[in-house]
């Protein structure tokens, strides 16, 4: 029992020996480096740089046509034919493509876009002519077709990382093909006319970059054209129908869009 003790004691004794010596080293030495990990490296997503892609979507839209008096032979006579006013409503299909750049500013996105899509808009409606000689004619059948449109606009956006909210403005054209063609050939002619017209156009869209290339759009565009002078044509060229076409278009379209020239920003904390 005694021997015990006595082992237990000297193992006590030791333990205070060793403690002491390790606190004198501490002395000497100073404490244990701290181990830091490596630094953090966040990286933020930008807009800024090029793209190009490409949409499909859909359109509406109407016009509106006043034809003046115009002169007509019928094989017999000389004829007086007095338009009335007319509208056409026209709706369709389009898809084409886009090519941009975009500039990023803290949250604020500058950048300018510029796009053209085919179409088929179409749109048909009766358009009722007054003769001098026989009074109110059979209505003849009055077609639009809208064969494509474009746009060149400024966008301002603002970016929530990934997202970006913009609005836009600018330049609108419109490729558009028209047709008169009357039922009642002795008493009215048929008529055709083209043209290109330019306007102007506001929108708005969302963007999301689903990938660091990659983005993915849907916007909405109205666009604008003043009236304009349009000299429609019979077939053999003899006969002339002048008029103004007054012509406005919602469009909605999604896209995609590739990125190229860019990089996300790499910040160290």
């Amino acid at each position: 029992m005694k021997k015990l003790i006595f082992a237990s004691v000297g193992l006590l004794a030791l333990a205070a020996a060793l403690r002491t010596a390790a606190a004198a080293d501490a002395d000497v030495y100073g404490p244990p480096p701290v181990v830091y990990g490596p630094p953090v490296t966040v990286v933020l997503f930008t807009w800024t740089g090029f793209y190009f892609g490409g949409h499909v979507g859909g359109a509406w839209g109407s016009k509106n046509e006043t034809g003046n008096p115009y002169s007509f032979f019928n094989g017999l006579v000389t004829d007086t034919i007095t338009p009335a006013p007319a509208s056409v409503n026209v709706s369709g299909w389009l898809g084409g493509g886009q090519i941009g750049g975009n500039y990023q500013i803290g949250s604020l996105v500058f950048g300018a876009e510029a796009d053209a899509s085919g179409a088929n808009l179409n749109g048909s409606s009766s358009c009722a002519s007054t003769s001098f000689l026989n009074g109110a004619l059979p209505p003849a059948n009055c077609k639009v077709k809208v064969e494509g449109v474009g746009t060149i606009a400024a966008r301002l956006g603002v970016a929530f990382d990934r997202v970006l909210v913009y609005g836009k403005g600018g330049a609108a054209w419109a490729s558009d093909k028209y047709s008169l063609t009357s039922v009642t050939p002795t008493l009215l002619p048929t008529f055709n006319g083209s043209e290109t017209r330019w306007g102007w156009m506001v929108g708005a869209g969302l963007e999301y970059a689903f990938y660091d290339n990659w983005s993915a759009k849907i916007e909405y565009n109205y666009m604008g054209f003043a009236t304009s002078n349009l000299q429609f044509t019979d077939p053999t060229g003899s006969f002339f129908l002048n008029t103004s076409i007054q012509q406005q278009l919602h469009v909605v379209k999604a896209g995609i869009n590739y990125r190229w020239g860019w990089a996300p920003v790499g910040v160290r904390y």
